[in-house]
């Protein structure tokens, strides 16, 4: 397989996860402090790397030596849908072992204090004083949403399967264009773990025993799932808030009314991750900032119009009628 051929068929989200995962081995390899799991790190990476190659090669490559091969659809599904489980799981996973491998948690004081200056007292006891039980409920829910918000948008793009139809008065970006706008925030929010390492108060303060709040089944949901996948540091800015914030911002220029209903949500979201004492307040003002010039700037560089219609013009899909119009 030639490279330059495969180069040729990497989508702009495949280029991104790539380097990502190359930028961390290197980081690994030659950073100056101990990384606990740094082998393990580096053969994660490979075999990720070597899925992707895999993947294009049987869904995008073959079917131009191979005339009569069609790729099934479930093999389809996982080249359009591999990067969402890299960025969303596996690589984040990571960062309780990378997070202070340049900094240490130097930022958590400014965050603790600011905290502190605007309740008075230290928040989790404000917290526990001011919320009940149901509103304690909401915030969990908000909180859980993030996954349902974040899986179903995605969804929600990938399910028109036709041609795309490419017009150049219109900005309306389809599955392929969703996918790399999440990877290329993600990816910038993972640099900034590293760079601006921060813990969460519940790891800070050691609140996870200080902490009396009680909630029925979503904060007993989002509690289980932190005692097995909580991550130490990645708490400055929110990638929680912000990511989401992204993805509503997708919608305000095709689907207004969608915006519109969703917006209460995700400021229930964004209110969550600190009355649940997962984040501190600035975390979620800097996730919301964040996610506001980030709108700015892929606006102002990839929406424009021939950056726009390059992307179009490359389905993320491998239809039938496509591969036999390549062999």
């Amino acid at each position: 397989m030639k490279l330059r051929i495969l180069w040729a068929h990497l989508r702009l989200s495949d280029r991104l996860t790539l380097g990502y995962l190359w930028f961390i081995v290197l980081f690994v390899v030659f950073s100056p402090k101990f990384i606990p799991i740094r082998e393990r790190l580096i053969l994660s990476h490979l075999a990720v790397t070597v899925y992707i190659v895999a993947i294009i090669y049987w869904t995008q490559l073959r079917p131009l030596t191979h005339r009569g091969y069609t790729p099934p659809k479930w093999l389809l599904f996982l080249r359009d849908w591999h990067p969402l489980g890299w960025f969303s799981f596996l690589l984040f996973g990571e960062f309780t072992y990378l997070v202070t491998s340049v900094f240490s948690f130097g930022i958590e004081k400014y965050l603790i204090a600011f905290d502190l200056w605007l309740f008075g007292q230290p928040p989790h006891e404000f917290i526990q004083t001011h919320a009940p039980w149901w509103g304690v409920e909401v915030m969990a829910f908000a909180y859980w949403s993030y996954y349902p918000l974040i899986f179903g948008m995605t969804w929600y793009y990938y399910l028109p399967r036709a041609t795309v139809t490419v017009r150049l008065d219109s900005h309306k970006i389809n599955f392929g264009d969703f996918m790399n706008r999440l990877c290329l925030f993600f990816y910038l929010c993972y640099i900034l773990f590293i760079l601006l390492p921060a813990r969460s108060p519940r790891h800070a303060l050691g609140l996870n025993e200080q902490l009396q709040l009680t909630g029925g089944l979503f904060y007993n949901l989002i509690a289980t799932m932190q005692n097995y996948v909580s991550v130490v540091g990645a708490a400055f800015p929110s990638s929680h808030v912000a990511v989401t914030w992204v993805a509503l911002l997708t919608l305000w220029d095709d689907h207004r009314f969608a915006f519109w209903s969703l917006t209460p949500l995700v400021i229930a979201l964004t209110l969550s991750i600190f009355v649940l004492q997962y984040h501190y307040v600035l975390d979620a003002v800097a996730g919301v900032v964040l996610a506001f010039i980030y709108e700015w700037f892929w606006r102002r560089f990839y929406l424009r119009e021939e950056t726009f219609v390059k992307s179009n013009l490359q389905s993320p899909l491998v239809t039938e009628s496509a591969a036999n119009s390549l062999t």
